[in-house]
């Protein structure tokens, strides 16, 4: 008799995992890392830019099991005469299939960056809308 309570007890365990586990996503999707640089791959970051320059920033997303979103944009933190928050206009989203690098790439405007600091904002959303994962990285322009 007392075998046949365990047997039964570690059925309805296996069961009740069973049942939990068709239920749980355990995603660690992420953004990894995100680096600013002067050139399309960024392979040396920086957080100092001139007013002419082309802000390149790559995020590298992983642990991804299906499709996501990654948007980039730009945003003043601190720029005299400007009002911080996201910049109109400067904003993109690319797919992703899986983990991998998200690139983007912020022109300055014919006058140039005005002085000040700026930073660029990453989010990844799954394919549902739902955002996953953020991360940001400032830089100045001088």
């Amino acid at each position: 008799m007392r075998t046949q309570k365990r047997s039964l007890a570690f059925g309805l365990g296996v069961l009740i995992f069973a049942a939990l586990a068709c239920n749980y996503s355990a995603s660690t999707a992420n953004i990894s890392d995100l680096k600013l640089g002067k050139t399309k791959d960024a392979n040396a970051p920086t957080n100092t830019f001139a007013e002419g320059e082309t802000v390149y920033a790559v995020a590298t997303v992983s642990n991804v099991p299906d499709k996501v979103k990654v948007t980039g944009r730009l945003a003043i933190e601190e720029v005299e005469g400007e009002q911080s928050g996201p910049i109109p206009g400067l904003e993109n989203t690319l797919d992703l299939a899986g983990s991998g690098t998200a690139t983007f790439t912020f022109t300055p405007p014919p006058t140039g960056w005005p002085k000040g600091k700026y930073k660029v904002e990453v989010m990844m959303l799954n394919e549902g809308g739902e955002q996953k994962d953020q991360k940001s990285a400032s830089f100045t322009v001088s």
